[in-house]
C-alpha cells in the first residue's frame, strides 16, 4: 500500500514536470520563432536599404559621366569654334590660302602665345605716366620701395589670421623720402592685398604711385620686377629691395637691405633716410656707379653709419686740431708783445 502510494506521488511528480518542461520548451519555442522572424525582416529591410543606396551610387556615377562628357563635348566645341571660325584679322597670314589643318595649327600657336604673354607680362610698356618736363619743379630721383619685409611684415596667428605689422619709423620715413624722390611702391604683393595696406600707413600720399604683382614680370619661372617699364631715366631711378631674384635684370639700380623679421626696436629706416638724403640730396651723376660701391656690404646702411661715425669723429679730431693751432698762436703773439703794458 505505501509502497503504491510513493509511486503514485512518483509518477503525479513526474507528468508535473513534463507538463513544466513541454510548457517551457513551447514557449520558448514560440519566441524563438519571433526572434527569428524579426531577425528575418530587420534582414530583408537591411538587403532592400543596401540595394536602394548602390542603385543610387550608380545612378550618381552615371549622371557624373554624362555631365563630364557634356563638359568636355562643349569645350571641345567652344575651342573649335575659336580656332576654325575665328576673325582672321586677330592672326595676320601672308597667304590666305593655305590647307585647314595648317590654319588650325598656326591659330593654337597663336593663342598659345598670346595667353602665355598674357600671364606673364604686364599689358602695358609704360607702367608710369611720362615725367614732367624739365622746367617744372620736381625730383630728380625716382625711389622704388618694396613693402613686404621693408615696411610692413606679415604674420599669421589662429586667433586674427594674416595680419600685417607695421614697421617702426614708417611715418618718419616716407615723409623725409617724400620730400626728395618720387616715390614708387613696386611690390610682389597682388594689387588687393597693397592697397589697403598703403592707405593704412601713407595717409598723407608721400607715395605717389603703387605698381603691384601684375605689372611684374615671369622669366624662367621666377617673379620679375622690370624697372625699364617703369617710364623713367635708369641713371636716376634707386630701387630698395631684400630679395636679389625680383631685381635680378637692374641690379646696379638696386641697393639690397637685410630683410625685416617685425623686430619692434628696430631702427634701420631712420638711418635709411638718412642715408638717401645724404647720398643723393646734393648728387647729379648715374645713381648706379653710386650704389655699385656699397655692393661690397651686406648690409650698406650698417656701413653707413659706420663711415659717418668715423667721418664725425675726423671732422672732430679736425676741429681739435685746428683750435689748438689757433691757441698756439695766441700764445706765441701773447709771449712777444707781452713787455709793451711794461713801456707805458
Amino acid at each position: 500500500m505505501n509502497t503504491c502510494a510513493c509511486n503514485s506521488k512518483l509518477i503525479n511528480i513526474l507528468t508535473l514536470n513534463s507538463k513544466y518542461h513541454q510548457i517551457t520548451f513551447l514557449s520558448s519555442r514560440h519566441i524563438w520563432s519571433k526572434y527569428q522572424h524579426a531577425i528575418l525582416r530587420r534582414s530583408v529591410f537591411n538587403g532592400s536599404v543596401k540595394t536602394e543606396k548602390s542603385r543610387l551610387k550608380q545612378h550618381l556615377i552615371k549622371s557624373l559621366k554624362i555631365a563630364s562628357m557634356a563638359f568636355g563635348v562643349s569645350l571641345i566645341s567652344f575651342g573649335g569654334y575659336f580656332l576654325v571660325f575665328e576673325d582672321d584679322e586677330l592672326v595676320q597670314k601672308r597667304n590666305k590660302n593655305i590647307p585647314l589643318i595648317i590654319k588650325i595649327y598656326k591659330r593654337i600657336c597663336f593663342r598659345i602665345e598670346f595667353y602665355h604673354k598674357m600671364f606673364t607680362i604686364p599689358a602695358t610698356n609704360k607702367l608710369l605716366p611720362d615725367s614732367l618736363p624739365d622746367y617744372y619743379d620736381k625730383p630728380q630721383y625716382t625711389l622704388v620701395l618694396e613693402i613686404t619685409d621693408l615696411l610692413v611684415h606679415p604674420e599669421w596667428t589662429y586667433s586674427t589670421g594674416w595680419r600685417f605689422k607695421k614697421r617702426p619709423n614708417v611715418d618718419y620715413f616716407l615723409e623725409r623720402v617724400g620730400k626728395i624722390f618720387e616715390v614708387v611702391v613696386y611690390t610682389a604683393e597682388n594689387g588687393y592685398i597693397a592697397s589697403p595696406i598703403l592707405d593704412e600707413i601713407d595717409p598723407k600720399g608721400w607715395i605717389q604711385y603703387r605698381l603691384s604683382r601684375q605689372c611684374t614680370e615671369f622669366q624662367n619661372g621666377q617673379l620679375v620686377k622690370n624697372i625699364e617699364r617703369i617710364n623713367r631715366d635708369l641713371s636716376k631711378v634707386i630701387v630698395i629691395d631684400w630679395n636679389k631674384s625680383w631685381t635680378q635684370l637692374h641690379p646696379y639700380n638696386t641697393l639690397i637691405i637685410p630683410r625685416w623679421n617685425g623686430d619692434e626696436n628696430d631702427n634701420s629706416l631712420i638711418d635709411l633716410a638718412d642715408f638717401l638724403k645724404v647720398v643723393f640730396a646734393n648728387e647729379e651723376k648715374d645713381v648706379r656707379e653710386i650704389l655699385n660701391d656699397y655692393k661690397q656690404y651686406d648690409d650698406p646702411i650698417k656701413a653707413f653709419r659706420e663711415n659717418q661715425r668715423i667721418l664725425k669723429k675726423k671732422s672732430k679730431d679736425v676741429e681739435k686740431e685746428k683750435e689748438q693751432e689757433i691757441n698756439k698762436i695766441e700764445d706765441n703773439n701773447n709771449s712777444w708783445f707781452s713787455w709793451i703794458p711794461w713801456i707805458y
